[in-house]
């Protein structure tokens, strides 16, 4: 492990409050909440940060997921290194607050709800602070629930109000159902590669598909893996 000292201060601060809001409110902080707890105007300043705490192995995060940040034992560790030089007693507490924080939020029995994702046209991602509570089989996999709004993937089984889990994914098979993000508005469609472009195929046999060119942007977040209903 590298040494505490050779770690920026900043980053420090950054390992800090992520633990600090985990263990304060039960689950991980979105970006968005770090910086303001850090009094940074700038979310992108943040972003780098967790960027490079991640490839020193100090945290796990999946950009572009809400609330998938956390702080991985060597993380923790190397605050512990820091603060080597406090009392034994306020040393004790802060590690003992470091691991609730930790255990809170990984035996914390749900998914993260990121937000609503329209089966229709585009529509703008609404960020949720809430967890989807049912069987955890898929958090390991960095899974998280989104709500859908509209009615078209009707035809494959997918009504207003569902929940799909979706896994994060770059690239998918031809045919499979995505979460796509166009002008930085999301949908949920079958995806298809072809002519040079991408097909984003709608379920509902009254609706027409949306064709994205290849110099257009398109950023496709992840696959669905499951399909939820509250049946209440």
């Amino acid at each position: 492990m590298q040494n505490a000292k050779s770690l920026p201060a900043r980053q420090k601060d950054v390992l800090s409050a992520i633990v600090q809001l985990s263990q304060d409110n039960g689950y991980p902080p979105t970006l968005a909440q770090l910086a303001q707890s850090l009094g940074l105007k700038n979310r992108m300043t943040v972003h780098q940060h967790v960027a490079a705490l991640k490839k020193k192995g100090l945290v796990h995060w999946e950009p572009g997921l809400n609330r998938s940040l956390r702080v991985l034992p060597e993380g923790l560790a190397m605050l512990d290194m820091a603060d080597e030089s406090a009392p034994a007693d306020e040393l004790e507490a802060q590690r003992a607050g470091r691991f609730a924080a930790a255990s809170s939020v990984s035996q914390f029995k749900g998914i993260p709800l990121a937000g609503n994702i329209a089966a229709g046209a585009p529509i703008d991602a609404i960020e949720s602070g809430d967890f989807l509570e049912i069987e955890n089989r898929y958090v390991p996999s960095g899974c998280y629930a989104l709500k859908v709004k509209g009615e078209s993937m009707i035809e494959d089984g997918i009504y207003d109000g569902d929940f799909v889990i979706v896994k994060p994914n770059p690239s998918p098979k031809n045919g499979e159902i995505v979460v796509a993000l166009i002008d930085e508005s999301a949908t949920l469609k079958r995806f298809y590669k072809e002519g040079g472009g991408y097909r984003l195929q709608p379920a509902n046999s009254s609706m027409q598909p949306i064709m994205v060119a290849a110099d257009d942007p398109l950023i496709i977040q992840g696959t669905v893996v499951a399909l939820f209903r509250n049946l209440h």
